[in-house]
């Protein structure tokens, strides 16, 4: 990714070290080991940029402050306050940081997003090319399907495991408040979510009970 090796290049020549000031202390369930997008069940996308270092050059406090003033400066850009992260009582910026570690080899950077819109526009800006998408969007089902959502694709229930069958017709109609997911891309995107995935179109690949890759094209995700 671009801008990744340019963040890694900068704390290696020296970037300045203060911290990451101010970013909320708080546990988040999504704890992702690639690059991928989490969606949970009130319809909140997040995504994580993971990437490889030399843990013998890089130092996490330097790839925070890096990432924090980026993001602070992209919030700025839309007409939202500098800061990277919200802020109880504030209006919610557009692109919050909620988690910045390296550890092991690993950098992982983890944004939320006030909405679908500006997860793709951040994405496209800083490179994000695992997590690029052509259309993203996320409603509960009775909203998908006033969108056309059910009737674009060919949906298969999850059984046991990751193990899969035709999913009845019926039971598509009688889904409401479940969570509905639809991406369209030119590439693979691992996608988690919060609860358990029930339904999803055909070429999707179940890789947990919460966890899909999803292939090229425009694709559906059903979750509770």
């Amino acid at each position: 990714m671009k801008k990744w090796k340019a963040v890694l290049a900068a704390v290696m020549a020296g970037l300045m070290v203060y911290g990451c000031k101010g970013m909320p202390s708080e546990k988040n369930t999504f704890e992702p080991t690639v690059s991928s997008i989490y969606v949970t069940k009130d319809g909140t996308i997040s995504s994580a940029t993971v990437e490889s270092y030399d843990k013998d050059y890089y130092k996490q406090e330097a790839l925070q402050e890096y990432v924090m003033s980026e993001v602070a400066s992209y919030n700025q850009s839309l007409g939202a306050a500098a800061v990277a992260h919200n802020i109880d009582g504030a209006d919610p910026v557009p692109v919050a940081v909620t988690s910045c570690t390296m550890e092991d080899g690993k950098a992982v950077v983890i944004y939320q997003y006030l909405d679908s819109s500006v997860f793709q526009t951040f994405a496209q800006e800083y490179h994000d090319e695992a997590n690029q998408t052509k259309a993203f969007g996320t409603d509960t089902v009775s909203g998908g399907r006033a969108q056309g959502w059910l009737a674009d694709g060919s949906f298969v229930k999850v059984g046991k495991g990751t193990e899969v069958s035709d999913a009845p017709q019926g039971e598509l109609d009688k889904l409401s408040d479940e969570r509905m997911i639809m991406v369209e891309a030119d590439h693979t995107v691992t996608i988690q979510t919060e609860g358990k995935v029930l339904y999803m179109t055909q070429g999707v690949t179940l890789t947990g009970s919460n966890t899909v890759q999803v292939p090229e094209g425009l694709h559906y995700v059903i979750f509770k």
